[in-house]
């Protein structure tokens, strides 16, 4: 089963991903509770059969894997910038709010290749 619209789930990602890293910055590590708001999407959106399931699959793929391979490039840039460039420490974060921000990045990742990609999925719907 997959999502009617997909365009506007990964909008939703998108929005709960930047709302999420907004009550981080503001709340601290207790923002994260933002998160609960992507289990309003079921409630929101139809679902429907997926009709060619291994090209809908290797879509979903490219965007996780394109997905995890920004988010990783982005934890080495921090460590490399917080390990060698001793500026930078006192303007970022501790490490225990920078692994805080990683899931609501991710879901922001996320949502914007997704987003990008989903004309590839219309496409292969028809």
């Amino acid at each position: 089963m997959k999502y009617k619209n997909l365009r506007l789930a990964f909008l939703m990602e998108i929005f709960v991903g930047f709302t999420t890293i907004i009550s981080i910055a503001l709340m601290g590590p207790k923002g994260i509770t933002a998160l609960a708001l992507i289990a309003l999407r079921p409630v929101f959106m139809k679902r429907e059969e997926i009709k060619n399931p291994a090209a809908y699959f290797q879509i979903f793929y490219k965007v996780l894997s394109n997905s995890l391979s920004i988010i990783s490039i982005m934890l080495i840039l921090i460590i490399i910038s917080l390990q060698f460039i001793p500026a930078y420490q006192s303007k970022l974060p501790p490490v225990k709010d920078l692994l805080t921000l990683i899931l609501p990045f991710f879901l922001l990742t996320h949502g914007v290749i997704g987003f990008i990609n989903s004309s590839d999925i219309e496409k292969e719907k028809k």
